[in-house]
Parts: structure tokens; sequence; C-alpha cells
């Protein structure tokens, strides 16, 4: 059975929410603030989030951009109560879901298919690594861009890129700063399209499979 994590910060709001979950026939868990919610991922595997947009608002910047790396590791959905209409309205930031029945899609579409997971956060680094990107595990010529990592741990990394990764699932990529640049398979957790916000464009993604001796250059870079 899919289980979500639904965070909120007002009771009231997180109440709706669990009954809308529940109806569909989904596990749910609360969690009341940022602090709260990795507790509950770091002990307990789920599918997917579901973050309040006013919770996420008004939390801290540092909050923020934990929120920015756990959309890496799992889908989220974000919602508000329209109380105006008495229903949940929400999106999958770089996704398209149907909007007269967000939370079903959102199970249905994005939390069925991915495998319960605990999350351990690992810490970000603001280092740039150039990078060969590819859609074509042969990094054929006409699928292979030339990019960087615009922050990167042990768990992924996320790449600067003007490509549609609307359909992938899955890349590889090249390491040009490590002893090692065989090429390591990611999986995309995100992906921000150019020119469709004011944000960096590219996509948040997971090491899937990287060797030890890769891993062991690549940390220690966050050293210097």
């Amino acid at each position: 059975m899919v289980r979500v994590l639904i965070i909120a910060s007002d009771p009231a709001t997180a109440d709706l929410y669990r009954t809308a979950v529940e109806k569909l026939g989904a596990e749910c868990e609360i969690a009341g603030d940022m602090a709260e919610m990795k507790l509950q991922m770091s002990k307990k595997p789920f599918n997917g989030l579901i973050l309040d947009v006013l919770t996420a608002v008004r939390s801290s910047l540092k909050d923020k951009v934990d929120i920015q790396s756990i959309s890496e590791v799992y889908p989220v959905l974000r919602v508000r109560w329209d109380s105006k209409a008495g229903e949940i309205r929400g999106l999958v930031i770089g996704n398209l879901i149907n909007k007269e029945s967000p939370l079903q899609d959102f199970l249905n579409k994005f939390c069925h298919s991915r495998p319960a997971r605990i999350c351990r956060m690992n810490k970000r680094y603001p280092v740039h690594f150039n990078v060969l990107l590819s859609k074509d595990i042969n990094f054929a010529a006409d699928q292979t861009e030339k990019t960087v990592t615009l922050d990167i741990s042990q768990g992924g990394c996320f790449l600067i890129s003007t490509q549609s990764w609307q359909e992938a699932e899955y890349a590889w990529i090249r390491f040009l700063e490590i002893s090692d640049p065989t090429p390591v398979q990611i999986v995309i957790r995100r992906h921000c399209d150019w020119g469709k916000a004011m944000n960096i464009p590219g996509i948040g993604t997971e090491f899937s499979q990287i060797k030890p001796n890769q891993l062991e250059d690549i940390c220690g870079y966050f050293k210097r």
C-alpha cells in the first residue's frame, strides 16, 4: 500500500488532507514542521510527500533548501485547501497533473510506481564539477550535453540543463575531474524547464549506479 507523509503546520488542515488521502486507499503520517518531517522520513519508508503550500512559504530559508533536496528523492505534491470550493488544489513542480483530482493523480502517477523508502538527508555542497550529461549510455554526440553540477551530495546532484526532461527517468553522467570518469547512472527526481519559471533550469538527480572509488573522489572535493 502507498504511504505518504503530509507536512502541514495547521492541525485542522492536516486532518483534511489525511481524510482525503485515506479515502483514496493510501496510508499517511503527519508532520507539523520540517524537523518532524526529517525525523519521520529517517524512521519510516514513504512513497511520496504532500506539502502544504502555506507551511512551505512560512518555513525558514534553510528549510526551503531542505525541501528542494528532498524533492530530488521523493515526488512532492504541493497542496492548499480551497475553503470556498471545499477541495484540495495541488501541483507537482515540473510535471503535469490532473487539476480536477490532483491528489488521486499524484498517488496513481507518482507514488504507486516508486518504492517506499527511508531518507537520511545528505549535506549538499556548492561544488561545480564539469560533467557530460546524456540520455544515452554510449554518450552519442547528438545526445550529450556539456554542463556542470550546481550542487552535489553523497547521494546525488543538481545538474544545469536546458534540455527537455519531461519523459526521462534515467540518464548518465561523466565527471571529468575524478580519476575514474566512467559513466554514472542517475535517476531523475525532478526537473525545472528553461523558460517556465525564474529558476535555474536543470534536473535534480540521485546516483543509482556509482563506484565506491568514484564516490570517494567526489567526496574528497567537499573538504577543499
